[in-house]
């Protein structure tokens, strides 16, 4: 909060200025929807929900930009707490706290949840989806919720859509869904609800691209990019230029060292734990959020290398959170957990407050990924391809 003007601002966090600003109740119509949809690396559009926060805040009169940052930031605290409670059948006191401990103090989630796009607002569709995930097979009435919930995640993020129906193949060939034709019915219907929402974009682009021609970093892009997002390591590469890294290292010798550390303590516990679930694995022992996990690091995974698509890390959250409950809930002994996680705070905060003053000291990474800063940029020019960076 205290620096939430230096948050980075392109392409993106423009667009969602530009939403918040569009949506107001007297401007609304059907054929004016177009502001709502904003280009994606694999060539089509994100849905119109995408921005849905940014849309919802301008209709009730948030017009802002850093007041919007700043209460999505602390509903999106809030949402993991729930998360955290919903969890409670599953996870121990001590493992929900660490937990909270490796999500909360993860260095790149703090940075990308000061950005104003729903790719950093993942909390609101993962509370959602846990919920209905762990009481699918409750009722009829969940399972029909769950199915129109898994299609119309198209509509917010392609990502997660991805994700949730990678799980949800899985889960169909394990006949995990007792109320099969429930979830059939529910899917229809939120592949119905998904067309009429990209209606106004289909009815003004005649040709419809399903990818731009840019190819993703190799066979091995989405398990890196998933370890990296776990430790917090991808904060890292938005810092990526030569001539920044240095004026960084210069002011912090040992920003880069602690990024390795973190990196090497999540690695660590995550191979950890994977050696004590082997020990006592079977099937029978298998809970949801293990499938999850499992599903999310193989099928998921394969999915996304045959689609040869570029990966971000804002794409994982859904695997941060995933893998992060995985490793509280497995590893062994729960006292080196505790002290591993402590040592991750610890780190997490000095390069949180390192990138924090860097940031500020000039005003954004001027030649890297993260680019200029609202500061400098989203208040002061109409250009915005100056914002870019590299």
């Amino acid at each position: 909060m205290r620096n939430i003007e230096f948050v980075e601002y392109k392409y993106d966090q423009y667009f969602g200025e530009n939403v918040i600003q569009n949506c107001n109740i007297k401007l609304l119509n059907f054929s004016n929807l177009e502001f709502l949809f904003i280009r994606s690396s694999s060539g089509v559009p994100q849905g119109p929900f995408h921005f849905s926060l940014e849309c919802i805040s301008g209709i009730l009169g948030i017009d802002n930009y850093i007041e919007f940052l700043k209460i999505k930031i602390i509903f999106s605290q809030i949402i993991i707490f729930i998360t955290i409670y919903l969890l409670k059948n599953y996870l121990s006191e001590l493992e929900m706290f660490t937990f909270l401990l490796l999500i909360l103090f993860n260095p790149y989630l703090i940075i990308s949840s000061r950005n104003t796009s729903i790719i950093y607002g993942y909390e609101f569709l993962l509370v959602i989806f846990l919920y209905l995930i762990l009481n699918v097979n409750n009722t009829k009435k969940n399972t029909i919720v769950y199915g129109v919930f898994s299609f119309l995640t198209l509509v917010f993020y392609f990502p997660t859509f991805i994700f949730v129906n990678c799980i949800n193949a899985v889960l169909f060939f394990r006949k995990y869904f007792k109320n099969l034709r429930d979830f059939i019915i529910g899917n229809l219907i939120g592949a119905i609800l998904s067309f009429l929402a990209y209606l106004p974009y289909l009815l003004s682009n005649s040709q419809l691209s399903l990818n731009n021609g840019a190819k993703s970093w190799g066979l091995s892009s989405y398990w890196r990019i998933t370890l990296h997002a776990i430790s917090g390591d991808s904060l890292n590469f938005k810092i990526n230029s030569q001539s920044d890294i240095d004026s960084l290292i210069n002011m912090y010798p040992h920003y880069l060292n602690l990024h390795r550390i973190n990196y090497f303590l999540v690695t660590f516990l995550l191979i950890l734990s994977l050696i004590y679930f082997r020990k006592n694995f079977s099937l029978k022992s298998l809970d949801i959020l293990d499938y999850i996990f499992f599903i999310s690091m193989t099928f998921t995974g394969i999915f996304y290398t045959v689609l040869d698509i570029p990966l971000y890390p804002h794409y994982f959250y859904f695997n941060i959170f995933f893998a992060v409950v995985f490793i509280v809930k497995n590893i062994h002994p729960k006292f080196l957990l505790l002290l591993i996680s402590c040592v991750f705070v610890i780190n997490s905060t000095v390069i949180i407050q390192n990138f924090h003053s860097y940031i500020q000291e000039f005003n954004g990474a001027q030649t890297s990924d993260y680019g200029k800063s609202y500061n400098s940029c989203g208040c002061c020019t109409n250009e915005i391809r100056s914002c870019k960076g590299q």
